[in-house]
Formats: C-alpha cells, sequence, structure tokens
C-alpha cells in the first residue's frame, strides 16, 4: 500500500529556550584562618669532636695479645652506623629512631644573659648524646674479632625556652657520625677513638597561629544556647603562649647582599691610615659572599694582599715581603649604605647606588713567615651603578683600635662586584591602612 504524503504548508515556530547566561565563577573565599602547628622556638645544629677509649672485650682480649707478643701489625677499623637522613624533621613524640644512637635530656638551669645587647632569659640545657660503634681488629691484615662499643658525649647549649617549656619540648638527634681509631692497642686492653658527631636540637611547642603567622586566641562562647550560663563575676582564665625569643632564634634576614670576585693589581695600600702611615703597591684579591639567600650566618670572604717588592714603583718602607691573607673569624649582619662611609683614607667617595658595610674580627696571616696576629676589619662593598667601576674599602685595626692596614679600590669593574636588595618579609606583606 502506497500511502501519500501531503506537504505541511506554511512554518513552524522553534520552541523558544531563556536567553543563555555564564554561570557565576566560583569565588576565592580567602580569609582569615586559625591553625594549631608546631612552633619552632630555637634550632640548633652543632658538630665536635671528642676522644673515648674502649675496653677490649674478654674474648678478645687473648687474640690481640696473642698478636702483640708475636710481633704482628695490629691495625683497627671502626665502622660507624647508618644515620637516618636529616629529613623528614624530628616528630613528636620524639620516636627511638635507632638503638646505635641516643639523646637525652639531663638537666635544665634559667639564665639571665645578654644577647645583642639584649637582656634574655634563657635555658641552659646538658645533653647526654651517645652512639654504637662496631670495632674491627686485624694482626697483619687477618681478621681477628669485632665488637660493638658504646661511646658518649656530655654538652651544655643554650637555647631559646621561655617557661613554662620544659624538657617535653626538646627534641634533639645525632645526624653524622665519623670515628676514627687513634693508633694501636694501648695499655691495659683499651682502644683510643676520635669521634665526631653532628648533632641537631629543636625545641618547639603546639601553639595555634593565624595566618599570616601570628598568635591567635579562641573565641568567647557568645552563641547563646538554651541553657544558663554561668554568673557574670565568672572568668575564663587567658590563655598566653610563651613569647618568642626574637635575639635568640630566629635571626633576621639581611636586608642587602652582596658577591665579589675580583684581582686587581698595582693598588696602593697603607700600613695604616693615610696620609703619614707608610705606602706600598701590590695585588688585592677578594672574594666575598656576602648573605647568600639573605642569611646573615652563611656570609664568607677571604681576602689577600701579594706585595710588589720595591725600588718600583716605591721603595720598600718595610724591608720584606709584607703579603698577607685575612681569614674572617666572625662577619656581622651588613648594615646598607647609599653612601660611603668616611673611614679616613683621604680619597674623595664616589657617589654610590647601594653599598654595604661589615664589620668583625679575623686572623691575618703573613705569608713569608707564616706569622698570625688577630685584627678588627671593616669592609665596605658598593656599587656605583650605571656600569661605571664599583668600590672595596677595607680597614684593619689592631687590638688596641690603631688601624694597621687600609686600601680603597675605586676601579672593580662592574661585573667583579654586586651589590643588591634582599626581598625581606615587609616588603611582601602590605602594611594594613586605617580607611
Amino acid at each position: 500500500m502506497v500511502h501519500k504524503v501531503k506537504p505541511i504548508k506554511g512554518y513552524q515556530l522553534p520552541t523558544p529556550t531563556p536567553t543563555p547566561t555564564a554561570p557565576p565563577p566560583i569565588p576565592n573565599n580567602l580569609q582569615e584562618e586559625c591553625i594549631r602547628v608546631q612552633k619552632v622556638y630555637d634550632w640548633v645544629v652543632f658538630a665536635n669532636r671528642d676522644r673515648n677509649k674502649v675496653p677490649i672485650p674478654d674474648d678478645c682480649r687473648p687474640l690481640v695479645d696473642a698478636a702483640i707478643r708475636a710481633g704482628q701489625d695490629i691495625t683497627i677499623q671502626c665502622v660507624e652506623p647508618i644515620v637516618p637522613p636529616p629529613f623528614p624533621l624530628i616528630p613528636k613524640p620524639q620516636p627511638t629512631i635507632s638503638p646505635e644512637f641516643s639523646c637525652r635530656v639531663i638537666g635544665i638551669r634559667r639564665e639571665t644573659i645578654t644577647v645583642g645587647g639584649a637582656v634574655v632569659r634563657v635555658g641552659v640545657v646538658r645533653f647526654l648524646f651517645g652512639a654504637t660503634v662496631l670495632l674491627r681488629i686485624f694482626a697483619d691484615g687477618t681478621f681477628l674479632c669485632e665488637f660493638p662499643a658504646t661511646i658518649q658525649f656530655d654538652d651544655e647549649v643554650v637555647l631559646c625556652l621561655p617557661e613554662p617549656l620544659d624538657e617535653s619540648n626538646i627534641l634533639c638527634r645525632i645526624t653524622a657520625i665519623e670515628c676514627m681509631p687513634i693508633g694501636s692497642v694501648l695499655l691495659g686492653g683499651m682502644v683510643e677513638l676520635e669521634i665526631t658527631i653532628c648533632k641537631e636540637i629543636q625545641v618547639e611547642a603546639e601553639v595555634k597561629l593565624e595566618v599570616l603567622a601570628k598568635f591567635c586566641a579562641p573565641r568567647p562562647n557568645d552563641i547563646p544556647v538554651p541553657t544558663p550560663s554561668p554568673g557574670p563575676g565568672f572568668r575564663c582564665p587567658p590563655i598566653v603562649f610563651p613569647p618568642q625569643c626574637p635575639t635568640i632564634f630566629p635571626r633576621a634576614n639581611c636586608d642587602c647582599q652582596a658577591t665579589a670576585n675580583t684581582l686587581i693589581t698595582g693598588v696602593p695600600v697603607s700600613l695604616g691610615l693615610p696620609p703619614l702611615a707608610p705606602t706600598e703597591i701590590g695585588t688585592v684579591q677578594l672574594i666575598a659572599d656576602i648573605c647568600p639567600s639573605c642569611n646573615p650566618s652563611a656570609s664568607t670572604f677571604t681576602f689577600n694582599f701579594f706585595d710588589t717588592p720595591g725600588p718600583t714603583p716605591l721603595p720598600d718602607v718595610f724591608p720584606g715581603d709584607q703579603s698577607f691573607s685575612l681569614t674572617p673569624t666572625t662577619i656581622s649582619s651588613p648594615t646598607c649604605i647609599t653612601v660611603l662611609p668616611d673611614l679616613g683614607l683621604g680619597i674623595v667617595l664616589p657617589t654610590i647606588a647601594l653599598g654595604l658595610t661589615v664589620t668583625g674580627t679575623g686572623v691575618r696571616t703573613f705569608t713569608a713567615t707564616g706569622t698570625q696576629e688577630t685584627v678588627n676589619y671593616t669592609l665596605v662593598l658598593a656599587e656605583t651603578g650605571l656600569g661605571l667601576p664599583d668600590v672595596v674599602l677595607l680597614v684593619l685595626t689592631n687590638g688596641a683600635g690603631v688601624p694597621v692596614f687600609s686600601a680603597a679600590l675605586t676601579v672593580v669593574p662592574d661585573e667583579q662586584l654586586l651589590v643588591q636588595d634582599c626581598v625581606t618579609f615587609p616588603d611582601v606583606i602590605p602594611t594594613p591602612s586605617i580607611p
């Protein structure tokens, strides 16, 4: 059967649809948050070396004595235990990381001392560190015996430990160990060991912080509920966290930093302060890294002066080689400057864009004789900007404050010295304003 399809006359309107709209974006619900964290009040890493005498056990002693009587060469090998990696950080409560290592607090006393010119209440904490090593004894290269030996160290460390923090807030561990036998077997069947261990100590307490990093407090119970409330004379005691010790830890970042690697010949230097001090001509070398990562405790530099013997270009005022190297023992946090200080060097001070000054003590070692002396120093590094030569100033004084050496370098190639600002927290945290 065939069906005839008749065409539809006219046209059909499409079903109307709502006007399309974009969905609202998901907002960034950034707001103040209060977090509970372990706050670090102090964090110290240090190493020391000590010697311990360890007795040879009874089951090994006859073998060693017989080898000695036979004239055999006794050698000792010390095998250190495997130290867990320094990361992850020490968890709390502190676990027993390894049976080969131990660390515990054996005493705390409170003292008031001066740190950085400020009077601070600190905790002087006495620790007992222990480690077990494996000793192997050989006679003419042949293995005789082996035995474990436990060595112990005790140390006193000054820590930021504000009351009521106590030993339960102190975590400690050994992060590295090195063992070296000293000589062979001593009289009485003893083995002497030189042990170097690296120790990590941390003081922490659980606190609540409001990001960005400040203490926060619990809210009052200000949401009404259908229950009787305490009388108006009752107040809950305030919750106060132990304060930080900012003069001890954490140390403030540097406001500026510098690097230098320069070697300049034909430099006139003064063996004191000009114009009365005698002048020598030589080569000056400075390698410096002041405040790497804006950390003042990581600064380093070395300064070398290579004397050019007379009679040219000037006769020697002091006969002999005046060459020396300066190794700093302390380096202060830098002071940022935009004007060069007048150190009495008798030169016209150029205009600078940015510079820094560090001071401290160091050891000056004369190359020719090996003689050493302790000196105080002032070191200035400065950028002149616009590709012009940069500036290095150095003054050394003796214990009486009398200048013994000074150098003014105003022709340091721009690419050999760099001074720049450090980005610190005040630079990235906006200052709140009152509308």
